[in-house]
């Protein structure tokens, strides 16, 4: 029998890397195979669908609703092996840009119920053919929520707090501090404007959020779901506690001594809370690349050094490798930056991770935390060369997971097709690139509402580009990030991505556009008109008090 000729992905700067057929289907299969977590959970294969920032819900945050079961929905019949939530917050007064989920101040019966329904659909328990005798039982995605606090970069006028309140960190160091000085006027004022300067916490302050954070793991737990991920990346509250630019605390809680102490205790007293079984999953998001700008001599060594004594604490589950944060735009669209199709962004720093912990495995001891990758696992060479390498235990997907909530089952049916020999090139090419003007792919008739936004959008552009004023660069970097939230109400409805929509259409629907499946008490036309007027007052009287600048 002879050999199937070789697959081959072009790379960013326009090699080729020859990947035989038998060995991608070889490697591709352990894709799907199941993993055992510390703890004891199982998922029935390697795919874990990563957070992404969703934006459902009400303006000031609440619980799940038919939108995230319309969301999630897809996901969990998409055959995931994890399904992870986006941001849900654990305090009302720090929101990202508001519309997240939200945990009660208590956790009580009467509030369960939409998050059991969530949980459900995260598991796919709420099919029509779940549990039927007729039908072979399915092996359900594990649901795990990712708890999360803003921090400092919680926006101002929508983040749960009055006009100009500061928010909380652990040092009065305002976000976005350190890349300011390179910005225009304009872009310096509006960013001063979002991120008011923090006020330092007190130990009153940490004991509460500490707490937050095990409220919203027993409400995951009496909900059904398999865990919580704790947050501690891109910026957010916990993250600011690790980084020596973001934490200049001389107390137990100082970056320099003991970066690690707020969110070990977090971690630890979630262990602890009776309401959490001994099987419940806990794992932890990291960065990896935000070391390198944090100004510590020994910036590559740190993050191995945390994950080193994370794995030590023996009651971690997963770590999650993600990098940068949202004060740096390249961390935005830095998926675009490989050196090979085999080598994406963090794959270094998880492949460190995973000897280092391996280190720490004894016999009769409990085995150290699994490595998720995320970032950049888009074909399915990449997975395969991951998983083949030891380089990660779970893979990462973002935002291939909006473009294809169904991945998992359609590349089973791939790589059945590819070990009979048939040709096939399912996930063997990126998604296609947005296009770079911000105004989308042409549509097939400009006689159209995409023709005439098309038109219009591009008259913003030119009158745009003689204004003597720069936008912050984090706001023209999340344009692409904007484009695929919408493109999560796009799968919520049960839509195809629309490419003929640009990232500048994309924007100007994500902060004018009103809850999807709005819930009750709430038009689903209602969008950020509100906001955006209070918001436009409360510059003008920060501006008259003296406080914006």
């Amino acid at each position: 029998m002879s050999q199937s000729p070789p697959v081959s992905e072009k790379s960013a700067n326009g090699t080729v890397a020859d990947y035989p057929d038998a060995e991608l289907v070889s490697h591709g299969q352990k894709i799907f195979t199941p993993v055992t977590f510390p703890s004891g959970r199982t998922a029935p294969n390697r795919l874990f669908k990563a957070a992404l920032y969703e934006h459902f819900g009400p303006l000031n945050g609440g619980p799940p609703h038919s939108g995230h079961y319309a969301l999630y929905g897809r996901w969990g019949k998409g055959g995931w092996g994890v399904v992870l939530t986006g941001n849900v917050q654990v305090a009302k007064d720090h929101l990202t840009l508001g519309r997240d989920m939200l945990i009660s101040e208590q956790v009580t019966d009467d509030i369960l119920p939409p998050w059991k329904k969530l949980a459900a659909v995260m598991k796919n328990l709420d099919s029509p053919d779940a549990g039927a005798p007729d039908k072979e039982p399915a092996a359900h995605p594990l649901a795990i929520m990712q708890l999360s606090h803003a921090g400092r970069q919680s926006i101002n006028m929508v983040g749960g707090r009055p006009p100009n309140a500061p928010p909380l960190a652990p040092s009065a160091i305002r976000a976005g501090e350190t890349h300011m000085k390179t910005h225009g006027w304009f872009s310096r004022w509006l960013h001063r404007t979002m991120h008011p300067v923090p006020i330092e916490m007190t130990k009153a302050d940490i004991d509460n959020v500490r707490a937050a954070f095990v409220r919203g793991a027993e409400l995951a737990a009496r909900s059904g779901f398999d865990g919580v991920q704790v947050h501690a990346a891109h910026g957010y509250l916990i993250s600011t506690f690790l980084m020596l630019k973001s934490n200049i605390r001389t107390d137990e809680y100082s970056a320099e001594t003991d970066p690690l102490r707020f969110l070990r205790e977090i971690c630890f007293a979630i262990r602890a809370s009776p309401a959490v079984p001994a099987d419940f999953v806990v794992g932890v998001k990291i960065n990896s690349g935000d070391y390198a700008r944090d100004g510590s001599p020994n910036g590559s060594e740190r993050p191995l050094a945390h994950v080193r004594e994370i794995g030590s604490w023996g009651i971690i589950d997963f770590i999650e490798v993600s990098g940068g944060d949202y004060e740096d735009p390249t961390f935005v669209d830095s998926a675009a930056n490989f050196k090979s199709p085999r080598q994406v962004i963090f794959e270094d720093f998880a492949s460190k991770s995973m000897d280092i912990l391996a280190s720490l495995s004894a016999p009769g001891q409990r085995p150290p935390p699994l490595v998720v990758l995320t970032g950049g696992l888009t074909t399915l060479p990449r997975m395969a060369s991951v998983l083949a390498h030891h380089h990660a235990d779970l893979l990462g997907i973002g935002r291939l997971s909006i473009l294809r909530p169904e991945m998992p089952n359609e590349l089973v049916a791939s790589l059945e097709r590819r070990a009979r020999g048939e040709p096939d090139d399912f996930l063997m090419q990126d998604a296609p690139k947005l296009e770079e003007d911000g105004l989308g792919r042409p549509p097939p008739s400009y006689l159209s509402v995409r023709g005439l936004e098309r038109v219009v959008y591009y008259v913003l552009t030119l009158i745009w580009s003689v204004i003597p004023a720069e936008m912050p660069r984090i706001m023209c970097a999340s344009v692409t990030v904007n484009w695929h939230n919408i493109m999560l109400r796009y799968i919520a409805f049960g839509r195809d991505p629309d490419y003929t929509m640009g990232t500048i259409g994309a924007t100007f629907r994500f902060y004018l556009s009103g809850t999807p499946y709005a819930p009750p008490g709430e038009s689903k036309s209602t969008g950020w008109t509100v906001p955006l007027v209070v918001t436009t007052v409360g510059v003008v009287l920060g501006l008259a008090l003296g406080r914006v600048v």
